[in-house]
Parts: structure tokens; sequence; C-alpha cells
């Protein structure tokens, strides 16, 4: 699902399914163990789908990766995420 883009919440507002999966999920950085378990986490049944400028960080390694739209290329600058690369 490609993200909505921004929302700003108000309080008491209900928070959906939907507005988790097309708000929250885009906007955050998944961490992981390793790159077996992020390579693990997406694609098979019930999981989610890649999608190009996705993030994911792994602690084993300390990097952070951005998913180019075919593999997972890391930033260049560990967890410096000022190093990251914009992919179009």
């Amino acid at each position: 699902m490609a993200g909505l883009g921004t929302k700003l919440w108000v309080a008491a507002e209900v928070l959906t399914a939907a507005g988790v999966n097309g708000y929250l999920q885009d906007q955050v950085i998944s961490r992981f163990a390793s790159e077996a378990a992020r390579d693990a986490a997406y694609g098979g049944a019930g999981e989610p789908t890649l999608a190009t400028g996705m993030f994911a960080y792994t602690t084993d390694t300390l990097t952070l990766w951005v998913y180019n739209g075919s593999a997972w290329v890391a930033s260049g600058g560990g967890a410096d995420i000022l190093q990251v690369q914009v992919f179009s």
C-alpha cells in the first residue's frame, strides 16, 4: 500500500487499521536484529511488500538501509541519517 502522506492526529480521533497502514507504517524506520531478519520480514504471505524509499535499521551492524526498488542499500553513513541517498 502506498503511503497516504502525513496526517495531524487530533485528540480522541479513532485510529483505524487503514490509518496505521497508510500513515504511521510508512513514516517509521523498522528495526531488525540483522539483515536476515529484515529480509525475512517482507514478501511472504501476509507480510508487507517492499516499496522504493523504505528504510530499515539493523542493530547488529548499526546500519541504516534504504530500499532502492530492487535491493537494500546501506546509507553509506552507518547510522547517520544525514548520509541517506534519495532515489526517484
